[in-house]
């Protein structure tokens, strides 16, 4: 297992258990405890873990924003898998609203120019891959949000407001076993609804580990989504 694999394996273990001992983890990833002490001591540096005496966690962000890096590496192979079933939902010749989450910017892996599509984000991760994929994008502005590499604020609001599109691909930070769709980015929550309104199509990704929690700001019901793309169970009347 490469470096960079078996830290991202580290986080999506930290994410399910909270806390580990070097002991654990080196067990589990068949690894010397001096690597995991490695590997340990660069994440924290990171700004991606916590260490404590003879483990590590993840730092607390409830309600918080949550790094960007951090969620990125977070159920890596989950969200990819949940990218491919996501880009198979559209259409050539679509226009797609895609919001600044580490989930939906999975997508772009698996789309092409030759569908013709037309992606307008607030995501500077998701423009960087779309350039690099030659994929017709606009932009939205906006304020900078620094660790979502979000761009937010009016700007952004009056530039959707004046877009429509076909679908917009979302997703948030949880979601209630009874459907409630929440977030803790207030800006951002107001983004998503705008997309949500302007977008014939609304596509809700999300992996299980958002499941079962609940937010500080309600971005929308289970009830107003079209799809949903998730590696959880779930069945929403």
């Amino acid at each position: 297992m490469i470096k960079t694999e078996r830290q991202n394996k580290i986080l999506e273990i930290l994410e399910s258990k909270k806390y580990c001992t070097v002991e654990f983890l080196a067990k589990y990833l068949y690894v010397a405890p001096i690597t995991i002490r490695r590997d340990l001591t660069s994440l924290e540096a990171e700004g991606l873990l916590v260490r404590c005496y003879g483990g590590a966690s993840l730092p607390e962000y409830q309600n918080r924003e949550v790094p960007f890096d951090l969620r990125d590496r977070t159920n890596s192979s989950v969200k990819a898998e949940l990218g491919k079933r996501a880009a198979a939902l559209l259409k050539d010749g679509d226009t797609v609203f895609m919001d600044a989450s580490s989930t939906v910017r999975h997508i772009i892996d698996y789309i092409s120019p030759e569908q013709n599509l037309t992606i307008i984000t607030n995501s500077i991760k998701a423009l960087e891959k779309l350039k690099e994929k030659h994929i017709r994008c606009y932009l939205t502005g906006g304020m900078l949000l620094e660790n979502s590499f979000a761009l937010i604020g009016n700007v952004a609001e009056k530039t959707v407001s004046e877009l429509y599109a076909d679908v917009c691909f979302f997703s948030t930070q949880g979601i209630t076993e009874e459907g409630l769709i929440t977030d803790y980015s207030e800006a951002e929550t107001r983004l998503r609804c705008l997309m949500m309104e302007h977008s014939k199509r609304r596509v809700y990704v999300f992996d299980s580990s958002k499941l079962g929690k609940r937010f500080l700001l309600k971005v929308c019901e289970a009830s107003d989504i079209d799809d949903f793309v998730t590696d959880a169970e779930v069945e929403f009347s």
